[in-house]
């Protein structure tokens, strides 16, 4: 489907925590949206959001406050979540199976971009590695080479 890329949860937390690659993560979102470009993902996006965002106040690299700022930021964010029907489940399964994941959660994104017909970014290199050979349409963030 033309005009919507999927993004995934270590790719989205770039856009307000500070991390490694959070620049382009940021210049990709700033020029999706200037192309009117979709971000969409599985519904289990913001719960993996949710978690790392829990993650880091746990751990103290950040306050509270800085985490309950965070998720609501992240809870504003332009992206449409896609229910994990049969369709998305099936194809899920399948991609974990192929690429000899023990979960599916990763595949849950393959899984939409390949329905969809879209590229998926991820900030996750070991799965863009894992995947590379096979899905070319599966980027690490890492490799973004402004125009």
């Amino acid at each position: 489907m033309a005009g919507h890329v999927c993004v995934d949860a270590s790719f989205a937390i770039k856009w307000i925590l500070p991390e490694e690659f959070s620049e382009p993560a940021d210049q990709l979102r700033t020029g999706w949206r200037r192309q009117a470009i979709a971000l969409v993902a599985p519904a289990l996006f913001g719960a993996e959001v949710t978690s790392v965002i829990r993650e880091r106040a746990y751990r103290g690299e950040m306050s509270s406050r800085e985490a309950s700022q965070a998720l609501e930021a992240s809870l504003v964010w332009p992206v449409r979540l896609w229910r994990g029907n049969g369709e998305l489940q099936r194809a899920a399964f399948d991609f974990a199976a192929r690429f000899n994941q023990p979960q599916a959660y990763d595949a849950q994104y393959l899984a939409l971009a390949a329905i969809l017909g879209c590229d998926l970014w991820t900030g996750d290199r070991r799965l863009a590695r894992s995947v590379s050979q096979e899905l070319s349409w599966v980027r690490w963030v890492g490799e973004y080479q402004p125009a």
